[in-house]
């Protein structure tokens, strides 16, 4: 039978939608494999960070996939955790249900963590401690290479790959406070009390409590480690205490400086901390890590009036200064061990370091080649405050054992907020930290009691 044109027509047209749905469905299929690829969990390989932004790091994934062509289709999640406390109970309660990433970070001021037994060192033939302390500050050597008795010798692994590194520097008013006036304690001390002379209805530096205090934790430890020997909590006698802890508080002094306690109440019922007065003009300096050049931006100080110096000590020498950093390790548990021994070497790669530097420009360099480019650059480009600005070469940094980072950082903030610091009050702080610490770490004096009688 002939057939007509229209026929003809309605017949091409139903054999395009025929091929049509054929096509389509091939393709939702696929896309439905490729989701079902990406959801199985043998096809990902997690990395855990804290802090860092996870969308800027795919692209050093990209990079790692073209240096190792073999994993192009190997499925690689970055997770970011906006603070350590929410990660590290996260992180436990993935690895007892065995959903822990492959690679983690820890914190380098909890010597002895919670995950210790949950790493695996590095192999030796992979990354050489003898090679790491060619690379990497002399800082890190002591916290991060472990010795280990081997099959009748001892024989050396590096545990972990530090990035970067911070340490406190004090942020300060161009306009009221000079270079000069932070040298030392003592010389911070007679700058501020000129300025509260000079200025009574303002504020000169904001420490000396907790809340309010943005990252108070950090600088009352920096007070404790001014102390020669003191190192972890336990180092922490009385003595110690009361020294150092009358040296932060007199900042918080309400007679000597201000009203402080006056602001405090302020700032606690508007759920503000220094930065708010340090902003506003209302006081001069504030204390923390070059991070925190990101939100004085974000509150709008003037560029022009904006100077750091490293957080002064009673001298240049024999004090130590406290050292902040993440470092990477390998679980135990990782179903792709060839990938995350890749991915390790891959991070201790000076590229990698310097791309990564170059993405957080607040980061200090833990690789000794980027000292030179990396401490003279700009934080901010907007701002003339450059990474040297918070390193002193005089200092001895060292790394501060909190017992269990998370305990400390928390029960410390409402001791300072505290100004009746009894000898009790802080004692069973520290015998707290330290009983919690050998319950959940060593699984000692179970039935110890966590304050004093």
């Amino acid at each position: 039978m002939e057939l007509n044109k229209n026929k003809i027509i309605f017949l091409a047209i139903g054999a395009m939608i025929l091929v049509s749905l054929i096509f389509l469905l091939i393709t939702v299929n696929k896309n439905a494999a490729d989701d079902e690829t990406d959801k199985d969990p043998s096809n990902t390989f997690k990395v855990w960070v804290v802090w860092d932004n996870s969308d800027q790091s795919y692209q050093f994934v990209d990079w790692f996939k073209k240096m190792y062509p073999s994993y192009k289709d190997k499925n690689i999640l970055i997770e970011s955790f906006p603070s350590y406390e929410d990660y590290t109970y996260t992180l436990m309660s993935a690895i007892n249900s065995d959903a822990g990433p492959d690679i983690f970070v820890l914190n380098n001021n909890e010597w002895k963590s919670i995950f210790s037994e949950q790493i695996i060192w590095i192999d030796p033939a992979l990354i050489n401690p003898n090679d790491f302390r060619k690379k990497y500050k002399w800082v890190f050597w002591d916290d991060l290479i472990i010795t280990s008795w081997v099959e009748w010798e001892t024989i050396e692994f590096l545990s972990w790959i530090p990035v970067w590194y911070e340490t406190l520097g004090i942020y300060y008013n161009f306009r009221y406070v000079r270079n000069s006036d932070l040298k030392t304690l003592s010389s911070l001390n007679n700058t501020v009390s000129k300025l509260s002379d000079k200025f009574s209805d303002l504020i000169p530096i904001w420490i000396g409590n907790g809340t309010t205090v943005a990252n108070s934790a950090d600088i009352i430890t920096q007070f404790f480690m001014l102390e020669k020997w003191v190192s972890w909590v336990n180092d922490l006698s009385w003595n110690i205490l009361k020294q150092w802890l009358s040296s932060y508080l007199i900042y918080w002094d309400i007679d000597w400086y201000n009203k402080f306690n006056n602001r405090y109440a302020e700032l606690r019922n508007l759920w503000e901390d220094s930065l708010y007065l340090f902003s506003r003009g209302e006081t001069f300096m504030v204390v923390w890590y070059p991070s925190l050049l990101s939100q004085i931006k974000e509150n709008g100080f003037t560029s022009s009036l904006l100077q750091v110096a490293p957080f002064p000590h009673y001298y240049s020498w024999e004090w130590k200064a406290l050292i902040n950093y993440n470092y990477f390790v390998i679980n135990k548990d990782t179903s792709d061990l060839p990938l995350a021994q890749d991915y390790m070497n891959y991070l201790s790669s000076d590229s990698w370091a310097s791309s990564y530097l170059n993405y957080y420009p607040y980061y200090l360099p833990a690789l000794l080649s980027l000292e030179s480019d990396k401490l003279e650059s700009k934080i901010d480009p907007d701002y003339n405050i450059t990474l040297n600005d918070f390193h002193n070469e005089d200092y001895e940094l060292s790394s501060f054992d909190k017992g269990i980072k998370n305990l400390y950082d928390k029960d410390i903030v409402p001791l300072l907020d505290n100004s009746n610091t009894f000898e009790n009050t802080f004692e069973n702080f520290r015998v707290s930290i330290l009983c919690k610490t050998n319950k959940i770490i060593n699984f000692t004096n179970l039935s110890k009691s966590l304050w004093l009688i």
